[in-house]
């Protein structure tokens, strides 16, 4: 008993430092382009009329992302509030990863790492960037809250009042379009695996979260999609793919890098967590090997292609490949076909039965939140295929958990703590680099001729990688900086100067 209660003593001391940490990193985001779109007069003007114009000025801004767009536009006004609720979104968001594998120590240790081990692309548009993290992490993050509310009430028939449910789903279709809609199909999964479990088993439970979670989910969608600028608007901001050939383009030269390839870190935790299993598990001898020979190769190809883009091929400002061969982008295109037959293999083999039935639900999440974009020109950016990844992430602590469970391992509790230091240590590297680029950015923005004459700034910080869009330059607004470096205390609760 008081081994448990120093547990989570612990458990809660790790999260209270990780709300502090992102409290801190939020004063040292360098905002860029959209950030001060939605902070300046066009954001204001889109505030006060339904997010809503045929001016084509506004671009794709005119949308059904209500909570999305207030929420940007208030982070920007506000760095006390930015600082609040951007920490407690992605508190709440590593605590969701924790819960759903497994509540271990080794479970939260990795649902810490996600913010160092994943593709660079993600940290710049959806964790150092307001525009990106406004719309991307607050719907993923209230999905997984009702997977583990709805995985708890399962397991335990705890169920808390319905209208908190109702409104998960309320608040998380209102930031971006793909989660509203998957809200609802996540929605009506719920009322059906009620009904057959209560078949499966003598459990009576009652269908209220799954009932009230759907009907938020499809107010929330009614609301979005009866927004008139899905309807009323024309232009080359969005397009789908009309032929085949542009499909196959699209996907051989853009999304299959950010769907697989980069992923590389997570794809070799994968891939060597299946060899550790085989090893012990799979009884039969050529699946074993096959198992293994198929990780090994993986693990191998990954390293490679990844090594050889780096030094041979140049990534733009908005994460695009250029200068790849023809043939080696079509070879990795299929390699990432095969990645995820043999993903869904490993899976079906290693994870039988119905009780592992929430790892069926992340592996199916995992391809349906990408398929919709490898079928979009524009607008596609690799922040679109942020929820699809938090789930292949969580498939891999799943198969990390596993892989350690096989072995009696005498010195877990070592190995616990030298991850833990090595991620501690991944954390602070990241601060200090944030802080330099914070410095930094205070000393070139605080340019007489970027300030008065609005000539571009002249250097970059000096790692733009974490800067959304690699800190291109034009991306800087001297009208925002002219106000921010005389803020006073109480700018910082809420300042309503824009321009």
């Amino acid at each position: 008993m008081g081994n448990l209660l120093r547990q989570r003593n612990t458990n809660k001391f790790i999260l209270g430092l990780i709300y502090i940490y992102f409290f801190a990193i939020s004063f040292m985001i360098i905002p860029s382009g959209d950030d001060y779109f939605w902070w300046g007069k066009s954001g204001i003007y889109l505030l006060h009329h339904n997010f809503f114009s045929t001016n084509p000025n506004y671009g794709g801004s005119s949308n059904g992302r209500y909570l999305g767009n207030i929420l940007e536009i208030s982070m920007m006004h506000s760095p006390i509030f930015a600082g609040l609720i951007y920490a407690g979104v992605i508190t709440l968001f590593i605590w969701c990863i924790w819960q759903l594998t497994g509540k271990k120590t080794l479970s939260l240790i990795m649902s810490s790492a996600i913010f160092i081990i994943i593709q660079s692309g993600y940290i710049r548009n959806v964790f150092f960037w307001f525009a990106g993290f406004s719309n991307y992490l607050p719907p993923i993050t209230l999905l997984l809250l009702f997977c583990v509310l709805f995985e708890r009430y399962v397991k335990t028939k705890h169920q808390l009042n319905s209208l908190i449910y109702f409104l998960i789903a309320i608040m998380g279709g209102l930031f971006v379009e793909h989660m509203t809609l998957y809200q609802v199909f996540v929605g009506i999964i719920s009322i059906i695996f009620i009904i057959y479990f209560n078949k499966l088993t003598n459990h009576n439970l009652s269908k209220k979260p799954a009932y009230y979670y759907s009907t938020g989910a499809i107010l929330s969608g009614l609301i979005m999609f009866t927004h008139p600028s899905y309807y009323q608007t024309s232009g080359s901001y969005r397009q789908v793919a009309s032929t085949f050939d542009q499909y196959i383009r699209n996907y051989v030269y853009i999304t299959h890098f950010w769907m697989v390839t980069f992923n590389y870190v997570v794809i070799i935790l994968i891939a060597s967590s299946i060899i550790g299993i085989s090893i012990v598990q799979i009884s039969n001898i050529k699946l074993k090997y096959t198992l293994i020979f198929a990780s090994i190769l993986f693990i191998a190809y990954y390293l490679f292609i990844n090594i050889y883009i780096h030094f041979n091929c140049s990534i733009d400002y908005i994460d695009r490949i250029h200068d790849i061969n023809r043939n080696l982008a079509l070879l990795d295109s299929v390699a990432a076909i095969f990645f995820y037959i043999y993903l869904i293999a490993s899976v079906l083999i290693i994870f039988k039965g119905l009780k592992y039935i929430n790892i069926y639900f992340y592996l199916f999440s995992s391809i349906a939140l990408f398929i919709p974009f490898m079928f979009i020109l524009s607008p596609i950016f690799v922040r679109e295929y942020f929820s699809s990844f938090v789930f292949l992430f969580i498939l891999c602590v799943m198969f990390l958990n596993k892989a350690i469970s096989l072995y009696e391992i005498s010195f877990a509790n070592l190995l616990h703590k030298a991850l833990a230091i090595c991620v501690a240590c991944a954390y602070l590297i990241i601060m200090f680099m944030t802080v330099s680029n914070y410095h930094a950015n205070l000393k070139r923005v605080n340019d007489p001729n970027f300030l008065y004459s609005y000539k571009m700034l002249k250097y970059q910080v000096p790692y733009p990688d974490y800067v959304s869009q690699k800190d291109m330059l034009i991306m800087q607004s001297p009208t925002y900086w002219k106000g921010k470096l005389s803020f006073k205390l109480k700018d910082y609760f809420y300042n309503g100067q824009y321009k």
